[in-house]
């Protein structure tokens, strides 16, 4: 049975990415990890513990990393739809939106312990992502946060003064000429206890703009449970999305009159 669900895997990914744009558009399915083989994907669906829905947001290098590393997911979320206010009765409809009435964005949380590089440490792989579903009526800079308590003593590998282990990347798509993506390995914002953040360009010409980031964060503590706190901002107004440090929920983005706030929270254990 378990051979069955692979193999239907294999061909749902070889279909969608060779499906005109809007295939791809509505699963967030990358355009390279189609040539996962049989043994990859049983070992992230029954061993990683990752699922169907969950395994397009991540690309294949990604995904054989998290294997070498012997990662398993510790989250218990899944991927979820939201609609946002200021987007309004948005008909910038580029994907196929009957599927998905009036839901503007969908966003997703993950977490995976994986083999450790520090002696004494746990080592966590944080990933948020999200996709818009329609063209934003609003096109300024977003951004995304996770935020987790002091009380978790998380910390961030650092060298030279600056984070490491952190990606963020925005991909735009024009028209029917697929993605083009950017990214960074510098955070927005961050507090070394508490969360960090990365910025996301809505670019005005583009029909759809997708966006994720990667940290990765160590604790000494041998085993916990603890809510990680994702929130989407969008900017409404020309200007700066904030990001502060809460007391019980760590770093996240500020909501406020000119950003509007999409909270997504999953539970960790380690």
């Amino acid at each position: 049975m378990k051979k069955i669900l692979v193999l239907v895997l294999m061909l749902g990914i070889l279909l969608t990415s060779s499906f005109p744009v809007a295939a791809s558009e509505m699963t967030n399915t990358p355009t390279d990890n189609s040539s996962l083989t049989e043994k990859e994907l049983f070992y992230i669906i029954n061993e990683m513990g990752l699922t169907s829905e969950e395994i397009p947001f991540f690309d294949k290098n990604t995904l054989r990393m998290l294997i070498d590393n012997n990662a398993r997911k510790i989250s218990n979320t899944a991927p979820k739809l939201y609609s946002l206010e200021s987007e309004g009765q948005n008909t910038n409809d580029f994907t196929a939106r009957a599927l998905i009435k009036d839901q503007d964005i969908s966003i997703f949380g993950v977490a995976l312990e994986m083999t450790s590089d520090v002696p004494g440490s746990k080592k966590i792989y944080i990933l948020g992502s999200f996709q818009w579903l329609v063209k934003p009526l609003l096109h300024f800079t977003d951004k995304m946060s996770v935020g987790y308590p002091v009380t978790n003593e998380f910390y961030l590998p650092t060298s030279g003064g600056s984070i490491r282990q952190h990606n963020n990347e925005t991909c735009n798509l024009f028209g029917q000429n697929g993605w083009t993506c950017t990214s960074s390995t510098t955070p927005s914002n961050h507090d070394i206890g508490a969360g960090v953040a990365a910025s996301f360009d809505l670019i005005g010409t583009a029909n759809l703009t997708k966006g994720s980031f990667n940290q990765v964060v160590y604790t000494q503590k041998k085993s916990g449970k603890s809510n990680l706190l994702f929130r989407y901002g969008h900017r409404v107004l020309l200007g700066t999305v904030g990001v502060s440090v809460f007391p019980s929920i760590g770093l996240a983005v500020t909501p406020g009159t000119t950003t509007e706030t999409l909270d997504y929270v999953t539970e960790i254990s380690w």
